[in-house]
């Protein structure tokens, strides 16, 4: 059975995505978090009106900065607790904006991947555009094909990818979407929130070179 903490803290997670999304770039976007019925006791999944009869998230729309434009974004999180059963922790996300409620190609995506197992970068950015230079450069031999939007960029790694706070920044500061008063607080208040659980993981996973830190700065001596 799923966990009273796991289902509790995928709950608040999903408050707080919701929050963000509805006080920055968004209006009534409802996070839901539905756990998955695959036999796994320790997975939900997290999206806009996610029903657990599908399983899917559904797209939201945005306010372009152009009004007769469309912009709509797409939002999932799988979570679980990590080893210890202790912290929530993300396996799957995925933040993507698209032209329309139902374009499969859209501007950009950013996929999050816990040790994916094809090769390509666990954190990833695709980019919906053409190169002329990625074509030339491109080997006809062993990637006849491919296409620029289906190189995948590098962008941090398990412990500091992009949060969903980058990319509303992104999308407000380069005059995509409208925002909303205060916005910049909001953002700020959650990717604080957002880097101090990243390093609070890592120091977890590297007690040695957190015992370094200490040893080197002196630490114990000054508490």
């Amino acid at each position: 059975m799923i966990s009273d903490k796991l289902r509790d803290r995928a709950n608040t997670f999903a408050k707080e995505i919701q929050t963000l999304l509805n006080r920055t770039i968004a209006d009534y976007v409802q996070i839901k978090a539905v756990a998955l019925s695959t036999g796994d006791d320790r997975l939900f999944s997290l999206g806009h009106l996610l029903h657990k009869s599908t399983m899917a998230a559904q797209r939201f729309p945005l306010k372009p900065c152009r009004g007769k434009a469309e912009l709509w974004m797409d939002v999932s999180f799988q979570l679980r607790l990590d080893a210890e059963r202790e912290h929530l922790m993300v396996q799957q996300s995925f933040v993507g904006v698209f032209g329309s409620q139902t374009a499969k190609h859209g501007l950009f995506h950013y996929d999050y991947e816990r040790n994916k197992a094809d090769g390509y970068p666990d954190a990833h950015l695709q980019v919906e555009a053409q190169s002329d230079l990625f074509d030339k450069v491109n080997n006809p031999r062993t990637d006849a094909g491919r296409s620029f939007p289906q190189l995948h960029f590098p962008v941090g790694g398990k412990r500091f990818r992009p949060c969903l706070e980058d990319v509303i920044e992104f999308l407000i500061v380069e005059r995509l979407v409208e925002s909303k008063d205060g916005y910049e607080k909001v953002i700020e208040a959650g990717r604080e929130g957002f880097r101090k659980n990243q390093l609070k993981a890592a120091m977890r996973r590297d007690l040695a070179t957190v015992m370094e830190f200490v040893e080197l700065h002196d630490l114990r001596s000054r508490a």
